[in-house]
């Protein structure tokens, strides 16, 4: 090798080196003879023939280079550590060929020398529940088979064969004849087998006769597979269309298959409200995940679908595979949380959490309000007399007037009307429901909690106060509709020209009714419009508390005296009221129906129908018990004391 050579070569082997500098030490590295002449030849500014014949003479002479040609390519390849040397890929371990090829393989039929990498199962008794439906399957076939079942008959007794027959000649048989019944043939021993014995006849023993036996009863014929499910006691026609029996027993068997599955006790199933899921196949959600939910819940300061915390928080989508299951082990896992509250409909799973603010108004006590509801419950809701309960479902709206308490509050009671309109709870004891109300004619959004009825307590909405108290009136008439989502709903109101009026408020300060100006844009009805023209005497009204206000006769007293006629004797007045004046300043104090307070109206022993006017009511208040004049003489007989000055301790007289 020449010093030009070698020196073209290092060369050579530095540039390749410096291409492959993150390659393994003795990983290949390759490079064809085309991109070297090109390197080169602009390089030097030679002719590229003459710079060919050079590196092809350089790299062949050195070791560090080996030569390959691809499809008429050249290549030449190197290392880092010097010359490329291909890997030897010769498996020289035998172990795996000793495992499978034993020298002296043990016998596969002794069954305690199979080695198996599975464990063994661990046997655990646990309980089988049979279906009512297999129970009754068996019990029908049992008794059909017993029906067809014939009477087989013992066989006649056989005499038994004789031991030796008559000897006769064996007969050839023609080959078309049937096969003969084989026969047992004795030949002596001691006499040789010869042509002369042979062509003898041999004596042999005949068959046995047939034994006759009875004739083989026939198959009872298959039982009729039964179409009938016997479940709780319903029979249910399989053989129905499947919408027929959805429409009939789909609540039952949706109670059914809920309560199969809450008796599992291995809980392979889960359930949250009408879905259920594999238990195995749930999302897990540690302490970091529901602390990170919590927070953007409260981060947004109000209650949140599932499908935005899955989408904000965890980047999921409904075009992935896994996004139902993802979705059911969130709702899954916060239903078990005491942190997390279910707010939500079927349909819009909506989670609330500990430290948002409260929906609605703070004046009136979540108990306070169901008891002053809880006529509703009682019987006394007349709200479907005006419109049905099928055409609200069909229309999906429902129309009603407002009442100056539910004006003031922000509230509207659950009656029937409004129940058929607004989507079911999801649980039996979830306690409330987040919607959210959007008014088209001022494009405002308002979220409205809906407090479902629990025991003997009325159910009510809240959250509606600052839309009422800046649009209407009290005696307005609203429209509560259906919006494109289950949890969204729209309110609008009938507008009208502008109107002013004295009309009636609370002085929340002073806590006592008062007459003020207002100017209001929608239609009212006059009866319930609380107008200082017409209804003068409600200001007269005493501001109960709230816990007063649940007393229904008492309320009812306190009406009769303020806004009826009084007459009578100053002893024993009577007070001639109308039940409009009645059912105005009733709902002014707490909300009640018209048959609830003509239910009053007729129990009160106080209170009786005017017979000379139809409408009207006497209200005849009952004697005081304490006797004034009696009371009267006590005091004059007690001396003056004179008042204490706070500050100097003396009796003035000038204090009194």
């Amino acid at each position: 090798m020449t010093a030009t050579t070698g020196t073209l070569a290092d060369e050579v082997w530095r540039l390749m080196t410096a291409q492959g500098i993150l390659f393994a030490v003795d990983a290949p590295i390759r490079q064809t003879l085309q991109n070297l002449v090109d390197f080169f030849a602009a390089r030097w500014q030679r002719d590229a023939a003459q710079v060919r014949a050079e590196l092809e003479a350089a790299l062949a002479a050195d070791e560090r280079f080996t030569r390959e040609e691809v499809n008429g390519q050249m290549i030449f390849v190197t290392s880092r550590q010097g010359r490329y040397v291909p890997r030897d890929t010769t498996d020289i371990h035998t172990f795996k060929q000793r495992l499978y090829e034993p020298e002296k393989p043990l016998p596969i039929d002794d069954l305690s020398v199979v080695v198996s990498t599975s464990r063994p199962a661990i046997t655990t008794v646990e309980p089988v529940y049979i279906s009512d439906y297999w129970i009754e399957q068996a019990r029908l076939v049992t008794a059909k088979a017993a029906e067809h079942e014939p009477v087989v008959e013992p066989p006649a007794p056989v005499e038994p064969a004789p031991a030796v027959a008559q000897v006769a000649p064996v007969v050839a048989e023609p080959p078309s004849a049937a096969p003969a019944t084989p026969v047992a043939v004795e030949l002596p021993s001691a006499v040789p087998i010869t042509a002369e014995i042979q062509e003898a006849p041999i004596e042999t023993k005949p068959a046995a006769e047939p034994v006759e036996t009875a004739p083989t009863p026939p198959l009872a014929a298959p039982a009729e597979r039964s179409t009938i499910l016997v479940v709780d006691g319903m029979a249910i026609d399989l053989s129905r269309p499947p919408a027929e029996i959805v429409a009939e027993y789909g609540p039952a068997l949706e109670r059914i298959l809920a309560e199969r599955l809450e008796q599992d006790p291995l809980r392979r199933i889960v359930s949250f409200g009408r879905m259920h899921y594999p238990e195995d196949k749930l999302t897990s959600f540690g302490k970091n995940d529901l602390r990170k939910i919590r927070d953007y819940i409260l981060e947004r300061n109000e209650p949140l679908l599932d499908t935005e915390i899955v989408a904000d928080l965890y980047y999921h989508n409904p075009r992935q595979s896994d996004y139902e299951g993802f979705r059911f082990s969130l709702n899954y896992r916060l239903s078990r949380e005491k942190d997390f509250e279910f707010v939500g409909v079927e349909g819009a799973n909506i989670w609330s959490t500990k430290g948002l603010p409260a929906i609605g108004s703070k004046r009136v006590k979540a108990a306070e309000m169901g008891q002053l509801t809880s006529y509703l419950i009682e019987g006394f809701d007349d709200s479907l007399t005006e419109q049905s309960a099928e055409s609200i479902e069909a229309s999906g709206s429902v129309t009603r007037l407002l009442t100056f308490f539910e004006w003031e509050f922000g509230v509207l009671p659950l009656d029937a009307a409004l129940a058929a309109l607004l989507p079911k709870s999801v649980f039996p004891d979830q306690r409330s429901a987040v919607l959210r109300f959007e008014s088209s004619q001022h494009f405002g959004t308002y979220l409205v909690e809906v407090r479902y009825p629990t025991g003997n307590r009325g159910g009510w909405l809240q959250g509606l106060e600052d839309f009422f108290r800046e649009h209407l009136v009290p005696g307005a008439l609203i429209t509560i509709s259906r919006g494109e989502a289950v949890n969204v709903f729209t309110i609008t109101y009938e507008e009208a020209s502008e109107t002013t009026g004295r009309l009636l408020t609370l002085d929340e300060k002073k806590n006592k009714f008062a007459f003020a100006n207002m100017t209001f844009y929608c239609a009212v009805d006059d009866d319930l419009l609380p107008e200082q023209n017409r209804y003068g005497k409600l200001r007269n009204l005493k501001a109960f508390p709230m816990g007063e206000r649940r007393k229904a006769e008492m309320i009812l007293e306190h009406v009769c005296e303020t806004m009826g006629e009084r007459g009578g004797s100053r002893e024993q007045p009577v007070y001639r009221v109308s039940f409009a004046d009645i059912f105005m300043a009733y709902n002014v104090l707490r909300p009640a129906s018209r048959s609830f307070l003509l239910a009053l109206l007729a129990n009160h022993p106080a209170i009786a129908a005017d017979p000379a006017a139809e409408g009207f009511y006497l209200f005849t208040p009952p004697p005081e018990e304490t006797d004034e004049a009696e009371a009267v003489e006590e005091d004059e007989d007690l001396p003056i004391q004179p008042a204490l000055r706070r500050r100097s301790g003396r009796y003035i007289e000038e204090d009194e």
